[in-house]
């Protein structure tokens, strides 16, 4: 798992939040001023807007402040902050970076996005993993500026390229490795405390007392900004009978039965994993960044696993349906998948058990209905 202290390598999002605070803070020290450039990569505009006070503050005081983001159209950005729209397909779309240089002084955040996550994290912001480095040193500084300079070519205006320039050809003296790496070990070590403060300080998540399973609300805080950058995969579960359960049973064998189905659904989640229940009888199991025959696999094997609890005590008949669907998108498309549920027939997989018998296998299993999740087709 990674850790928040190396500077370089598979980096967790905490750890580039804590090292991208620092440089930006570093933008607004005393003394930093007119002859700072300060280019950032934000991905998309919900992580920009957290800190949209801070890059007004940045952009009042440097000689530049440039951000890049995808976005539908030019976006709302504080005066001074020049907008660099990306394109969804292209690298810097996947790269998270904060690069501050001023003749004296250089520190950066460079990062790309590897589309994979954390199995142990919390949420799914959490979970992020990156490849990368940030530090403290000017000659990394001004070596990424070159380079976001070019990249981003004639997307720049020609005033703010110019100014860049400037401050490229004013970076004349020696860096000062000794104090640069001094301040990078004490980083690390704030950096650290910070972390184990943040775990200690985790609030509880939501959950349904009747099932221990997750709530819609506690699902949504779990998910964090709406944006498209980790990959999800979604299983939505229908139980058509637990509407009926209580009246025909009684509450205690409807709750036992619920209690059955979330324990099946949580059945080899990992950590990450969540799985909620969203009303009487529909139920939802999200897991991020999963392969797409996993995600089938684990749709086919929850139908039948369902199905079959009527061989468990209370001995209830169940009639489950599932679909899957792999997604980006935030809200998540529940009314999709509701809609491809509509298209699964309801009907019995096995005969009623009686609660005695050995239950008998199908000769052919009924397929669950997968619309979108194999490849890279996204919903």
């Amino acid at each position: 798992m990674p850790h928040a202290d190396p500077r370089a390598g598979v980096l967790t999002k905490r750890a580039l939040v804590t090292a991208s605070h620092a440089v930006e803070r570093a933008a607004l020290a005393e003394g930093a001023g007119a002859d700072t450039v300060v280019l950032a990569l934000f991905q998309r505009l919900p992580y920009f807007e957290r800190e949209r006070e801070v890059y007004a503050r940045i952009a009042r005081r440097a000689a530049v402040t440039v951000v890049g983001l995808v976005d539908a159209g030019r976006p709302d950005l504080p005066h001074g902050v020049t907008p660099v729209l990306l394109r969804p397909g292209e690298p810097l779309a996947r790269e998270w970076s904060v690069v501050v240089l001023s003749p004296t002084f250089g520190a950066s955040v460079v990062a790309q996005d590897l589309v994979e996550v954390d199995p142990q994290a919390a949420t799914v912001e959490g979970a992020r993993l990156f490849s990368g480095r940030w530090g403290l040193r000017r000659d990394e500084a001004y070596a990424e500026v070159v380079r976001l300079r070019d990249a981003l070519g004639d997307r720049l205006p020609p005033a703010v390229r110019r100014k860049v320039d400037e401050v490229l050809a004013s970076v004349e003296t020696p860096a000062a490795v000794d104090v640069e790496s001094r301040a990078e070990a004490a980083l690390r070590h704030v950096a650290a405390e910070l972390d184990e403060a943040r775990d200690r300080a985790a609030p509880p998540p939501a959950v349904d007392p009747e099932t221990g399973l997750a709530t819609p609300a506690g699902l949504a805080a779990w998910l964090g900004d709406a944006t498209d950058t980790v990959p999800l995969g979604l299983v939505l579960v229908a139980v058509d009978d637990l509407a009926a359960v209580e009246r025909r049973h009684g509450p205690r064998i409807r709750m036992h039965t619920e209690q059955n189905i979330a324990d099946l659904l949580r059945e080899g989640l990992r950590p990450l994993d969540r799985a909620a229940r969203l009303g009487p009888g529909e139920f939802l199991v999200v897991q991020p960044a999963v392969p797409p025959a996993e995600l089938t696999e684990r749709g086919r094997r929850l139908e039948h696993r369902l199905a079959a609890l009527h061989a468990t005590y209370p001995f209830v008949d169940l009639h489950p349906r599932t679909t899957t669907l792999l997604t980006r998108r935030r809200p998540l498309p529940l009314r999709k998948l509701r809609a491809q549920l509509r298209e699964v027939p309801a009907g019995t997989l096995w005969p009623p058990s009686q609660g005695s018998l050995p239950l008998p296998l199908p000769s052919k299993p009924r397929p669950v209905v997968l619309r979108s999740g194999v490849g890279s087709r996204f919903s």
